[in-house]
């Protein structure tokens, strides 16, 4: 064999090394993905026991309480655009008043 020959043994050397590294970091990247994707798959299942020993009565009468505070400010709001409308009205039409003079 000539020095050719031992060249390209060499090189395709690297080139096993090199495949053999990317195939082991392959490998670690896989098992990493799994062991995430398996805490995800525990942590899912916690989510959902925790959400069905819930207790839903607390939770249903905050939303409640706080659609009756919405509904009491709606109801405050309503009632100062009335005032401001009327004021409005009022200013119109002593407007109009002075005017006709």
């Amino acid at each position: 064999m000539g020095p050719a020959a031992s060249g390209s043994q060499w090189a395709l050397s690297a080139i096993i090394k090199k495949a053999g590294f990317l195939v082991i970091l392959a490998g670690l990247a896989t098992v990493f993905l799994v062991n995430t994707m398996r805490a995800m798959r525990a942590e899912q299942g916690a989510m959902r026991r925790a959400i069905a020993n819930m207790d839903w009565t607390t939770v249903l009468g905050h939303l409640q309480s706080s659609g009756k505070e919405s509904v009491r400010i709606l109801d405050i709001i309503d009632k100062r655009l009335q005032k401001l409308e009327a004021l409005e009205k009022l200013q119109i039409s002593q407007s109009s008043f002075k005017q006709n003079r």
